[in-house]
């Protein structure tokens, strides 16, 4: 009988990735050219094959690994993880469900602000740099996400997310992200591991929860919520695994 392909699901951080392995069984070491050891573990979650990749912070290092960890040939690609708010009503904890991802620092540079590559020019991107989540993925996720955030007393809802190799801790910077990209959470590796997914063929999506607002205070509230952000992550993670196609 053949192997079921596994789900990939990729986190940036150990904590993380942890919240994953706590409801993970059988978890081995997987070894793979572009990988570091111990960074790509295969087990299952309540029955389904997974491989949880710690993939690194920031987008060379998700796409770089994402992209070597596609060498398992998976059924599809979560990344998970914790994310900024980039608006006062995704309180910590809450989680977001892709519909789409975009780069907010893929742009012209000027002293005047940002412009966004792409949005349907060929110049000079070549397409449009906003990545739209597989919908059957998101619709599955969304459905599975309301009994597991009511259970964990967290919202779920679907959004907007988008990517940059900055960590926002600055509300005139994360408002100014807000505005330009129009989107709900603020990370730094979905957009990679999405486009990644998508040049080869993989169905994506990303799940993300609340760990601070983006602000001032971002560092310290990231530090002291982000295992409950990775748990309440994890658990969309696990609703959503029995039901994919």
């Amino acid at each position: 009988m053949t192997a079921q392909p596994p789900v990939l699901i990729a986190a940036a951080l150990s904590a993380e990735r942890a919240a994953l392995e706590a409801i993970a069984t059988g978890l081995q070491v997987h070894t793979l050219p572009g990988i570091g050891q111990g960074d790509l573990l295969i087990g299952t979650i309540d029955g389904t094959a997974v491989a949880l990749l710690r993939c690194g912070v920031g987008k060379v290092a998700a796409a770089t690994a994402v992209a070597a960890a596609s060498a398992l040939s998976p059924r599809c690609i979560i990344s998970v993880g914790s994310a900024g708010a980039l608006h006062a009503g995704h309180k910590i904890g809450h989680v977001v469900i892709s519909t789409e991802v975009l780069q907010h620092d893929f742009a012209a540079v000027s002293a005047s602000g940002f412009t966004l590559f792409g949005y349907g020019s060929d110049w000079p991107s070549n397409g449009d740099p906003l990545l739209r989540s597989d919908p059957a993925m998101t619709k599955i996720a969304a459905a599975a996400a309301q009994s597991a955030g009511t259970a964990r007393g967290f919202a779920v809802s679907s959004g907007r997310i988008t990517t940059g190799d900055w960590f926002v801790n600055d509300a005139a910077t994360r408002d100014a992200i807000a505005t330009r990209t129009g989107a709900d959470l603020v990370e730094m590796e979905g957009a990679a591991i999405a486009y990644v997914a998508q040049q080869f063929g993989t169905p994506w999506i990303v799940i993300r929860s609340v760990s601070d607002a983006g602000d001032g205070a971002a560092a310290p509230s990231f530090d002291e919520y982000l295992a409950l952000a990775s748990a309440n992550a994890a658990a969309i993670v696990r609703a959503t695994l029995p039901l994919l196609p």
